[in-house]
């Protein structure tokens, strides 16, 4: 008889160590975020082709917007890595369960993955055209001065919101040239998710540590800023009656849910608490985006394409944390 304390075999012991080196590649690349770019990208696209009216089954048709899609994919996955890897000294000491303080990943490693990602991503939108691969080369450095410089400094939201900012205009880049791309809507859309991440952004300042009460609700605020600003842009540019109506009521419901789970959250301002909402809050941001694609396009089953992004992110957030 087998000793209960026999080493497994070769085989399932290498099965083990396969899957647990894959857990902590997707965790270093923070996956069920990426689908917040997807649907940035996705309403970019949709509110600047509404006319004429795209439908769903048109979409896979779209070389550009696939394109589009592989390009934020690999600009926001190189990104999540790279972030690890500028801050694997800080995460030693904070998060040592992170991948790369842990040894699971090698820093080397790291490194070289996020470089590709990123590469990849600007190739993608070279090939979405000349506006896209300007806006992914605008991304890029962005990030970088984000994760190696403003990180640790007061304007590390600034820089966070600059980037998403950029990843909606990249979805919006598929035009016909660099002067149409700039225009009042999607550059006021993109101007509020910006302002919405430094809010969230504002809000995780701390949140592997105590957090600040006045610091949660100065986040709260700006947040609830950015979701304004697209209430202001559903008034001014949305189309039929009834989908501004159902817009704005549905951006009130988002609204009350988060100040909801803020208000549980700040008074504690312990890292577990803080770290659910900063989910939630990145979670939203499908949420935002779909709203607005129905606001400006009155297209339900555009706005539910854009939704349908939830569920993959939703059963990734279980076991691999957006934060």
């Amino acid at each position: 008889m087998n000793s209960p304390t026999a080493p497994l075999s070769p085989q399932l012991d290498e099965a083990t160590g396969n899957r647990s080196t894959m857990m902590a590649w997707l965790q270093l690349m923070r996956l069920p975020t990426v689908f917040t770019a997807l649907s940035n990208i996705l309403c970019g696209f949709l509110i600047t082709h509404r006319v004429p009216q795209i439908k769903v089954a048109e979409l896979t048709a779209q070389k550009e917007l696939l394109l589009l899609l592989l390009s934020t994919s690999g600009l926001y996955l190189g990104g999540m890595v790279l972030n690890d890897v500028f801050d694997a000294k800080l995460d030693a000491q904070e998060r040592p369960e992170r991948p790369i303080p842990s040894g699971r990943i090698s820093l080397r490693s790291a490194a070289i993955l996020g470089s590709v990602l990123m590469l990849t991503g600007v190739l993608a939108a070279a090939m979405a055209g000349t506006p896209s691969l300007i806006i992914a080369a605008m991304i890029v450095p962005c990030i970088l001065i984000y994760n190696g410089v403003l990180k640790s400094t007061i304007a590390a939201p600034l820089g966070m919101g600059a980037c998403r900012f950029l990843n909606l205009m990249l979805g919006a880049s598929a035009v016909s040239d660099w002067s149409t791309l700039w225009q009042a809507l999607p550059v006021t859309v993109a101007a509020a998710l910006g302002i919405y991440i430094i809010g969230v952004t504002v809000f995780a300042r701390n949140e592997a540590g105590q957090s600040s009460p006045a610091l949660l609700v100065c986040g709260m605020i700006i947040l609830i800023g950015g979701i304004s600003l697209d209430a202001w842009a559903i008034s001014t540019y949305g189309g039929a009656a009834n989908a501004v109506s159902g817009s704005r009521m549905a951006l009130l419901i988002l609204s009350l849910n988060l100040l909801m789970r803020a208000a549980a959250a700040i008074p504690t301002g312990s890292p577990r608490r803080i770290q659910k909402t900063v989910g939630l809050m990145l979670l939203c941001i499908i949420f935002l985006d779909a709203i607005m694609v129905f606001a400006m396009t009155a297209d339900a089953k555009l706005a539910a394409l854009v939704i349908m992004l939830v569920a993959p992110a939703s059963l990734l957030r279980r076991i691999i944390p957006m934060s």
